[in-house]
């Protein structure tokens, strides 16, 4: 039977083992990604096995607890998703928040919650309040289309790229895989 370290260094060989030993950054790199891909089948097995037995398929009466924990939890999802769909029915028209706020006219975020108010028009970037259903901006001209994707990519987080090879996202100036600065 092989060594662990030969069989570790097989199947990292682009990860930069040494001839002292192998790199433990990345043997912790590849056990996470392999725990991760275990918790995603957990997760496709759990399905498989509700489905099964919702449909009387097959039974296991030691998940009954689990099942009726489930039916439980689907009741008041529902219950929850009713109550939503008529809080936003009855404040339809009106200027409220999803927290129940009263906006302003000119409030473009709830003072009481900061979420954004959903608004019928859009602000180009020139500056001009438009009509979402309109095909081009009255002010500048630039096409609907184009003023979408432009907001779209200011949305888009920024991701720097460390020379470790590690991403790095915008607003963090160390790299968490290394610990170097990266500007």
């Amino acid at each position: 039977m092989a060594d662990i370290r030969e069989i570790i260094k097989m199947t990292l060989p682009s990860r930069g083992n040494s001839e002292s030993g192998i790199n433990i950054k990345a043997v912790k790199k590849d056990i996470e990604e392999k725990m991760n891909e275990k918790v995603k089948i957990y997760g496709f097995i759990g399905m498989e096995t509700y489905d099964l037995i919702k449909e009387n398929k097959i039974e296991l009466p030691q998940l009954n607890s689990y099942i009726e924990k489930m039916d439980e939890l689907d009741k008041s999802i529902k219950d929850m998703e009713e109550l939503i769909k008529k809080e936003e029915q009855k404040n339809k028209g009106k200027n409220v928040c999803v927290c129940g706020f009263k906006l302003k006219a000119q409030d473009r975020f709830c003072p009481n919650c900061g979420e954004p108010v959903p608004r019928d028009t859009i602000i180009c970037s020139c500056g001009a309040e438009i009509s979402k259903e309109s095909k081009f901006c009255f002010t500048c001209g630039r096409s609907m289309e184009e003023i979408l994707s432009m907001q779209e990519e200011m949305r888009k987080p920024v991701v720097k790229e460390c020379i470790c090879g590690a991403k790095v996202p915008a607003g963090q100036f160390m790299c968490l895989e290394c610990g170097r600065k990266v500007e």
